[in-house]
């Protein structure tokens, strides 16, 4: 890929949610290369689009909860809810122009790399066949429900649905509802719930830190200033960016001061909200961080409304009425299931296949090794983001993206310089950079023993980055390419990409 004699590479990119965003306007505005996004809903917007159930909203402040690239400066509230993320993703589309590259109900089923030709040879969920010289998965980590295979759950006769399929149609006016789950869907719906069913019950599993959101509206003065003062609005993003990342000094190996003196005032804080009578069942005994912690005003709070019950019982089974544990039947008319994600699947149920026709899903048996959380041995071209290893407990996951879509497009320039069709890195460097890995991620909180999304069932912690978002940063900063193979076109291919011809792009 000179920049005399190569020609623009094609790019496909799996997703239309924010990493698959970020991407396409940074691409756009680079010019590197040509892209087309497959999305298999209806619209952009990702998680966004999909969680659109009632108090949905996010837990990073809006101001750092949106690309440094493209600042809106008249947020409504410090932590934004869904619908105003949601519109301004859109605006987002809109204002760079990536709209037009966005294929819309159709997923990418298969991704299979052509040595011969040095290329991806993409299937969709149409059937048809697409091909791409780099492919890029904007998946994400949550985007595949999860509903635990409780006994006896299809005998259940009423509507039940996950959080994140939300059953817009069915009026859940007073209503018996349940509620299975307390994460972090759980204690944004429950309270929305009780203002409108008859009776909600919360099955709790296990009890989850929780920290007050301290939510407020931004004053008309303040939105002002943000967008006319210089430098208010970026300094406001670096304020609320340091707060978030010294967080993570609580996240040690639980016997650090900042670790003891958060579960302190978490404590202290659940107990003087929780109802008297709950505050054994809703604080927790393991260390704060070691799942995910929780922040909300009212959860806890409306867990004393009239309406409202706590059951700490373990189901023991579905029944066609609603649910027992060993304690009660309990009769319910619809149930509503805030179990989470499949969050360990990574790019699944994609079936990707790299060189010598070995699968990703087999490559990363027992856990994914990446460098960076963004590419793989044996995979040339293939890029991964907000993939293994890349999430955060404690900031801004919109940063980490950013972070990784400037790696890629520095990966894409230098692929230019050398004249090479493809990259990919050496199984050295991942097995060095895993080492190292794996050495910080075992002296943090969630090493601890509990049960997380953040782990696989053999107890290794698979989607969390091992420290600050600032060392990730540092660590991407530049990329070092003693790290890669750089491939050279095949002697039959040369100076040819999978862009070159129509035919190239897709068959039926």
């Amino acid at each position: 890929m000179t920049d005399s004699t190569c020609k623009t590479p094609h790019i496909i990119i799996a997703g239309a949610g924010i990493s698959g965003i970020c991407l396409a306007i940074q691409l756009k505005r680079a010019g590197l290369a040509s892209f087309q996004i497959f999305e298999k809903s209806s619209d952009v917007g990702g998680v966004w689009l999909q969680n659109d159930y009632p108090g949905a909203g996010c837990d990073v402040p809006s101001h750092l909860y949106s690309f440094s690239f493209a600042r809106r400066f008249d947020w409504s509230e410090k932590y934004p809810r869904q619908p105003e993320i949601l519109r301004y993703l859109k605006d987002c589309v809109a204002r760079f122009g990536v709209r037009e590259s966005v294929e819309f109900g159709t997923a990418v089923e298969e991704a299979l790399y052509d040595e011969r030709e040095g290329i991806w040879r993409i299937t969709t969920s149409d059937g048809r066949t697409h091909t791409a010289d780099i492919f890029v998965s904007a998946v994400g980590q949550l985007n595949r429900p999860h509903i635990p295979d409780f006994p006896g759950l299809t005998s259940y006769q009423g509507p039940r649905w996950h959080t994140a399929c939300w059953n817009h149609d069915f009026d859940l006016s007073d209503r018996r509802v349940a509620v299975v789950g307390n994460g972090a869907s759980a204690i944004q719906v429950l309270p929305k719930l009780a203002d409108t069913a008859r009776t909600v019950t919360l099955f709790q599993r296990t009890a989850s830190w929780v920290q007050p959101l301290s939510n407020y509206r931004y004053k008309t003065w303040q939105q002002f200033a943000f967008r006319w003062v210089p430098l208010a609005a970026r300094l406001h993003r670096f304020y609320i960016f340091a707060r978030c990342d010294s967080r993570f000094l609580a996240f040690g190996d639980g016997d650090n001061f900042p670790n003891k003196y958060y579960r302190h005032r978490l404590t202290t804080q659940m107990r003087n909200q929780a109802p008297r009578k709950l505050r054994k069942e809703v604080v927790p005994k393991y260390l704060p961080g070691c799942k995910r912690i929780l922040q909300s005003d009212d959860y806890l709070q409306s867990l004393g409304r009239e309406n409202v019950r706590l059951v700490a019982e373990a189901i023991e089974t579905f029944t066609p009425e609603g649910i027992d544990t060993s304690a009660e039947s309990h009769a319910f008319d619809a149930i509503v299931f805030a179990t989470g994600f499949h969050s360990t699947g990574f790019l699944q149920p994609m079936h990707i296949v790299g060189r010598g026709g070995e699968s990703l899903h087999d490559a990363w048996n027992p856990r994914p090794r990446t460098l960076l959380g963004m590419t793989a041995p044996g995979f040339p071209n293939l890029f991964l983001l907000y993939g293994p290893n890349t999430n955060l407990g404690h900031n801004s996951v919109i940063f980490m993206v950013e972070c990784q879509v400037r790696y890629l497009l520095k990966c894409l320039k230098q692929m230019r310089r050398r004249r090479a069709t493809a990259i990919e890195p050496t199984a050295a460097a991942v097995e060095a950079y895993d080492a190292r890995l794996q050495q910080k991620l075992d002296r943090t909180v969630w090493a601890g023993d509990c049960n997380s999304w953040y782990k696989q069932g053999d107890g290794s912690i698979v989607n969390n980055w091992s420290s600050s978002a600032t060392s990730y940063w540092w660590h991407t900063r530049r990329v070092d390419f003693s790290q890669f193979h750089f491939i050279p076109p095949p002697p039959t291919m040369a100076g040819a990409t999978a862009h070159d011809t129509a035919s190239a792009r897709s068959t039926q």
